[in-house]
């Protein structure tokens, strides 16, 4: 895991370092699709994803940062995650950087876990901060690169982390 932030904060400097040497503001053209993504992920518009993602968007969380490669996936990811969190809420906190082709967030996730999901509901509110790079080209988006901490996030929802030794016994 620490290998894996590793890599994925030298990709973001390198990043950083590409969009330091670019010269146009590429805001313009992203805000307005961006706030209909974060729409899709607060308010469950499945079908504005049509017209501003690629078919093949790229979704990758941690930890692992395993590629998902379809927007059907993108848009089972928002409903699972809109069941089991029917108040789900993503805050924009900040714009880190936009590049000709991609944009760092940071952000803020809330929600109540009163659905079914990959548990059962267990009625406990939870937030977590993390970011973003999100992808984009011709005025779509093509992917986007999740990062939070899983442990503060499921610590929230009530279960414990028991260490392998422990299980042994």
């Amino acid at each position: 895991m620490k290998n894996l932030f590793v890599h994925f904060s030298i990709l973001l400097l390198i990043t950083l370092v590409f969009v330091a040497c670019q010269k146009r503001d590429h805001s313009a053209e992203i805000n307005p699709v961006l706030e209909k993504y974060l729409g899709a992920w607060n308010e469950g518009n499945l079908d504005v994803l049509d017209e501003i993602t690629t078919l093949d968007f790229e979704l990758r969380t941690n930890p692992n940062f395993e590629v998902k490669n379809s927007r059907d996936f993108l848009k089972e990811s928002i409903t699972n995650t809109r069941t089991a969190y029917p108040d789900f809420l993503v805050t924009v906190d900040d714009r880190l950087f936009v590049s000709d082709t991609a944009v760092v967030i940071s952000w803020t996730i809330t929600g109540t876990n009163t659905g079914e999901g990959s548990h059962p509901p267990t009625g406990n509110s939870t937030s977590s901060n993390g970011f973003s790079v999100i992808f984009f080209a011709d005025g779509k988006l093509t992917g986007e690169w999740i990062a939070y901490s899983d442990l503060t996030w499921v610590k929230q929802l009530g279960f414990t982390v028991t260490p392998p030794w422990i299980m042994e016994e």
